[in-house]
């Protein structure tokens, strides 16, 4: 293992990684909060199903609307917008984890299903949040 000043590289990563998880979990928040803002219900966060995640679920009950939420959160937009991250593979593990939310919640069998996307660009003291509707 390669030493770096005081700290190991594997520490270094591990160090870096729970900012990283940090960073996502405080966009998560932030994505919340924005679409709580918005007049939509909070229903759960982070609900995990054989190893698939989706990171926020809302409800619109004026609509009689599901809605799933993907949030991305980055510092920087030098490899584009956050949400471009969010790939087919992604995309296709959500929608699974949605029909296993479903299956285990029978309440929202009646609402139409909408699957969301919430960017968090978090740079320096500034925050913009850009959240695109029927995202995938």
């Amino acid at each position: 293992m390669k030493f770096i000043g005081k700290l190991s590289v594997k520490s270094m990563f591990r160090k870096t990684l729970t900012n990283y998880k940090d960073l996502g979990k405080e966009g998560e928040n932030l994505a919340r909060q924005f679409l709580i803002k918005k007049g939509l219900k909070f229903v759960c966060s982070n609900f995990l199903f054989q190893g698939r995640e989706i990171d926020l679920i809302f409800i619109d009950k004026k609509k009689k609307i599901i809605i799933f939420v993907e949030v991305k959160t980055r510092s920087d937009d030098s490899f584009g917008p956050p949400e471009n991250a969010i790939n087919r593979k992604k995309q296709t593990n959500i929608k699974r984890a949605a029909r296993d939310f479903l299956l285990q919640n029978k309440e929202f069998y009646s609402f139409d299903i909408r699957f969301d996307s919430v960017s968090v660009l978090k740079k320096d003291t500034s925050i913009l949040i850009n959240h695109i509707e029927n995202a995938f």
